[in-house]
C-alpha cells in the first residue's frame, strides 16, 4: 500500500513538473516595474521649482503633451508552451483578477495595475504552464486607460494623514466619458457676409471681434470661429464602445458617476455613459478653479460631496470634459482632506498636462489663484485646512473623520 502510494505521488510530482516547462523571461522573478514612461516619471521625480516651468512653454511642456496620460504597459514574456497562451495576472495576497487574456505570441502587455503592489502572473499553452511574480513601483499617480477617454487616474495611491495611502481602486477622476453636446459656429464664409451687410457688429462681443479683424484686413480661420450659430441641439458623441464599457465596469466596479459640466455642456443626456447601472450625477461645477473657500458655491459643492461621502456611492470616478481644472479643483479639495501634502498636491493638477492644456499663462494664473487661496485657509497642514472648508459646507467632523477612515489604508 505504501509502495503504491509513492509511485503515485513520483508519477504526480512528473506530471506536474512536465506541465510546468513554460520558462518566465521578463519581467524576472520578484523585479519592480515602472507605469511611467520616461517623460512622465521625469515629471513626477523633478523638484516642484522645475515642473512648474511647465506652464512657460518650451521643449518640455511639448514633450509632457506627447507623452499623453496613458500608463507604461507592463510587458510579461516567456519561452516554451504552444499557443494559444492564457495569461492570468492577480493581486497578491487577496488573488484578485485584475487581467485575462489570450494570445498567440509569446509576450503580452498588461496596463493600469495598482501601484506599490505585488502581483502573481500564469500563462499556459499547449499542456504547459508557467508562473511569475512582479512589484509594481511605489511611484504616484496611478495612470488608468480607458479607450479614447483622456486624463483618468485613481485618486488613490498617494500618501496621507500620518503616512497612510489613499485607498487604490475607489476614487478616479477623468476627462469626459463622452463628448460635450456640439455647437455649431458661423463659417468664415458667412462672418464675412454679416460683415459686408452691417449685421456682425449687432451680433455680441464675439462678433464685434471678427468685425474689427476684418476691418484691419485680416485673413480669418475657420478653427478661430467661435460665433455660436445653433447651440446644443444633441447629445454629445459616445467614446466607449459597448465592449469597453462592459470592460471598464468589470474592472472597476463603477457605481456612481459625478459629471461637474454644465447643463449646456450635457445637452439631452439622461444618464451616465457607463449604463443605466451607475448613478449619474451631474452638478455644474461653476465655483471651480480653486475657489475652495468662497461660500457662494458651497451649495454645489455640498451636492459633489454628498455622494463622495457615501460609502454606497462607491467606486465613483468623477470629471468635466478635460478633467483638468473643475476636476482638479474637486480632487485637491480630497486629496487635502486626506492629508495629502501641498506639494504632491500641485504635482497631480500638472499631470493633466499630459492629456489637457494645463501648461500655459491662463492655467498657471488658476494655479497660482488656488495655491495662493489654499495656503490662506486657517491650519497648520493640509488636512487642517480643508478640515474647516468642509465644517464651514456645513458637513460634521464625524463625516468627515468616517470618510478619512474609509479611504486611507490602515
Amino acid at each position: 500500500m505504501n509502495f503504491r502510494f509513492c509511485l503515485f505521488a513520483a508519477l504526480a510530482s512528473v506530471a506536474l513538473t512536465a506541465a510546468a516547462k513554460i520558462e518566465i523571461c521578463e519581467p524576472l522573478e520578484g523585479a519592480t516595474v515602472s507605469q511611467l514612461y520616461p517623460v512622465q516619471a521625469k515629471l513626477v521625480s523633478e523638484s516642484r521649482e522645475e515642473r512648474e516651468k511647465y506652464f512657460d512653454g518650451g521643449e518640455n511642456a511639448k514633450a509632457l503633451k506627447e507623452a499623453k496620460s496613458r500608463p507604461k504597459p507592463v510587458s510579461l514574456k516567456w519561452r516554451g508552451g504552444k499557443p494559444p497562451y492564457l495569461v492570468e495576472v492577480r493581486r497578491l495576497p487577496d488573488g484578485k483578477v485584475f487581467f485575462t487574456g489570450k494570445t498567440g505570441k509569446n509576450e503580452i502587455a498588461v496596463d493600469s495595475l495598482e501601484i506599490a503592489r505585488e502581483w502573481e502572473w500564469t500563462v499556459s499553452g499547449g499542456g504547459e504552464s508557467g508562473r511569475g511574480t512582479f512589484k509594481t513601483e511605489d511611484r504616484a499617480p496611478r495612470l488608468v486607460k480607458i479607450s479614447h477617454v483622456v486624463n483618468i487616474r485613481d485618486i488613490g495611491g498617494w500618501k496621507g494623514l500620518n503616512g497612510r495611502r489613499i485607498k487604490q481602486g475607489l476614487l478616479f477622476r477623468s476627462g469626459g466619458l463622452n463628448a460635450n453636446a456640439p455647437i455649431e459656429y458661423y463659417s468664415v464664409a458667412e462672418i464675412t457676409k454679416m460683415h459686408a451687410e452691417g449685421k456682425l457688429e449687432k451680433m455680441g462681443e464675439v462678433g464685434r471681434n471678427h468685425a474689427r479683424q476684418l476691418d484691419r484686413g485680416e485673413k480669418l480661420r475657420e478653427s478661430d470661429m467661435r460665433l455660436v450659430k445653433r447651440s446644443c441641439f444633441a447629445p454629445g458623441d459616445a467614446k466607449l464602445t459597448e465592449k469597453e464599457r462592459k470592460r471598464v465596469l468589470d474592472l472597476y466596479g463603477f457605481k456612481t458617476d459625478i459629471d461637474l459640466r454644465s447643463a449646456q455642456e450635457v445637452y439631452g443626456m439622461t444618464g451616465s455613459p457607463l449604463g443605466p447601472s451607475v448613478d449619474w450625477v451631474n452638478v455644474s461645477l461653476v465655483g471651480g478653479y480653486g475657489r475652495f473657500a468662497n461660500k457662494d458655491f458651497f451649495e454645489e459643492k455640498r451636492k459633489i460631496f454628498k455622494p463622495v461621502f457615501d460609502r454606497k456611492s462607491y467606486p465613483i470616478v468623477f470629471h468635466c470634459i478635460a478633467g483638468a481644472d473643475r476636476t482638479g479643483t474637486i480632487a485637491f479639495m480630497i486629496g487635502a482632506l486626506l492629508g495629502v501634502e501641498e506639494d504632491d498636491l500641485a504635482l497631480d493638477y500638472l499631470v493633466t498636462g499630459l492629456a489637457a492644456g494645463v501648461t500655459d499663462a491662463k492655467h498657471k494664473a488658476w494655479f497660482n489663484g488656488m495655491i495662493r487661496n489654499f495656503r490662506n485657509l486657517p491650519g497648520k497642514t493640509s488636512a487642517e485646512k480643508m478640515n474647516g472648508v468642509f465644517l464651514d459646507m456645513g458637513f460634521t467632523q464625524k463625516e468627515i473623520d468616517d470618510f478619512r477612515e474609509f479611504m486611507l489604508e490602515p
